[in-house]
């Protein structure tokens, strides 16, 4: 076998969080990060489909699926280790909202190419928000 690299990936089909409360923690990203979401027939899970199109065949839609899923497994106060990053419109709304509800912000950096923000779910689960630099 050689050392050629294979691209097998063509992109992300869903984020998904493990919870012992699902729709707890489901209710925290409605109220917080103002992110609805659609629950499983059977209420074992809270989910969120986002569409996009395919950037060398725009005719092909896609969709990235967010989701908190029930665990039958006590994961309560047990370490995290990923971290999901979502896109904000903006940055100043974003955080604002999210300090009139008291969600304590661990960090936030500027770059040329975006903003950045830290903060932690209920769970644990680690959160980097994102605002996209304006194009020049």
């Amino acid at each position: 076998m050689g050392s050629e690299t294979v691209n097998l990936i063509d992109g992300i089909g869903g984020v998904f969080l493990f919870s012992n409360e699902p729709k707890r923690l489901a209710e925290w990203y409605r109220e917080n990060l103002g992110l609805d979401y659609e629950e499983s027939p059977d209420c074992s899970s809270m989910y969120k489909s986002f569409e996009c199109r395919d950037f060398d065949d725009p005719s092909v839609k896609r969709t990235t699926t967010w989701a908190i899923l029930a665990t039958e497994n006590d994961i309560r106060a047990k370490p995290r280790t990923g971290q999901i990053n979502y896109r904000v419109k903006s940055m100043i709304e974003t955080l604002s909202h999210l300090q009139s509800r008291g969600v304590p912000i661990e960090k936030t950096q500027e770059y040329e190419y975006g903003k950045f923000a830290w903060l932690t779910d209920p769970d644990g689960n680690k959160i980097e928000l994102f605002e996209e630099a304006p194009a020049t």
